[in-house]
């Protein structure tokens, strides 16, 4: 089972709030490993914030099927029941995108998370998921020893021939290190364009608050629905938005651990399926109804926004 954010921060109910997308442009540093030589380094990116329109939508790639309309007879997911169901075909849009992870830890255990292709050769995930860190001793820290990313993994179906593709280098922020919860995002490079094959999901940003009447939708591997293990079958939720700050959505969606690092997804008309967060975390499970209980994720900001762009060239 993966270490979900669900674990790691149940409970929590403060959450960091560093933006500073008001400027042309800033610098951001951060941290690079690289899976075969084991090597770190510290990269600095100047980040253009002012060079893409409030509240921008990017329209993903999907090589398999055009973007089809959303389907409102396939609503699941209310916090006080467990909604979470199987993804009946994986390979379909637009959770053709989403990736199963296979993590080999450096004690050599086995963890799962998931994650969603966000170019040719990139994927976005979770931090925790990669990179184990106590965010309350952050001496205590060390990365995974390797990441297997099996797109639409169903079972021991592995659609898209991904069996043997592993994780070339990562990058997490350099703030998330530092013990910035508000961070917890990783990019993993791979060693083939398997993106090609799989597609991506469109991308958006906005500084304005969410509707609250708007669906969103989860996809991921969770580790279990109701007892069942389910580890290696794709599963999606839907909820709503019901409190967010600049980096943090908070809402009623159904997660259990290993969801952790798949796409929080809105569909916008004219762009289709969009990623708008990372699941990151949640309150504990205990049957009861939002605010007790809760399910969040990272939001897409205008800084994440253009770094994930830029893996798409």
């Amino acid at each position: 089972m993966a270490l979900s954010s669900m674990e790691l921060n149940s409970g929590l109910t403060a959450f960091a709030d560093n933006q500073s997308d008001g400027s042309k442009s800033h610098i951001e540093r951060y941290h690079r490993y690289d899976f075969d030589t084991k090597e770190e380094s510290i990269e600095e990116i100047i980040v253009e914030t002012n060079s893409f329109t409030d509240g921008e939508t990017t329209a993903g790639y999907f090589p398999n099927g055009k973007i089809s309309d959303i389907d409102l007879s396939d609503l699941y997911a209310i916090i006080g029941s467990n909604d979470i169901t199987v993804v009946d075909n994986p390979t379909a849009t637009p959770y053709c995108s989403t990736v199963c992870l296979q993590i080999t830890t450096n004690n050599g255990g086995t963890n799962y998370g998931s994650g969603f292709m966000i170019g040719p050769n990139a994927l976005a995930t979770a931090a925790h998921n990669l990179y184990s860190i106590n965010l309350y001793s952050i001496k205590e820290k060390a990365y995974v020893k390797s990441v297997n990313v099996a797109p639409a993994r169903s079972d021991n179906s592995k659609p898209f021939g991904s069996e043997n593709v592993s994780a070339s280098s990562m990058i997490v922020s350099d703030s998330y290190l530092a013990g910035t919860s508000s961070e917890d995002w990783a990019i993993i490079t791979l060693k083939n364009n398997l993106g090609t094959k799989t597609g991506w999901l469109g991308l958006h940003w906005q500084s304005s608050n969410y509707s609250s009447s708007q669906l969103v939708y989860a996809y991921g591997y969770p580790s279990q629905i109701n007892g069942a293990d389910a580890r290696y079958r794709m599963c999606k939720s839907s909820g709503y938005i019901r409190s967010q700050t600049s980096k943090y959505l908070k809402g009623d969606w159904d997660l259990t651990g290993g969801f952790s690092g798949g796409p929080l997804v809105e569909y916008i008309s004219g762009a289709g399926y969009v990623a708008i967060g990372i699941h990151k975390d949640g309150s504990t499970i205990d049957g009861s109804s939002y605010p007790t209980s809760y399910t969040g994720a990272l939001r897409i900001t205008q800084s994440l926004y253009t770094l994930f762009l830029s893996y798409r060239g």
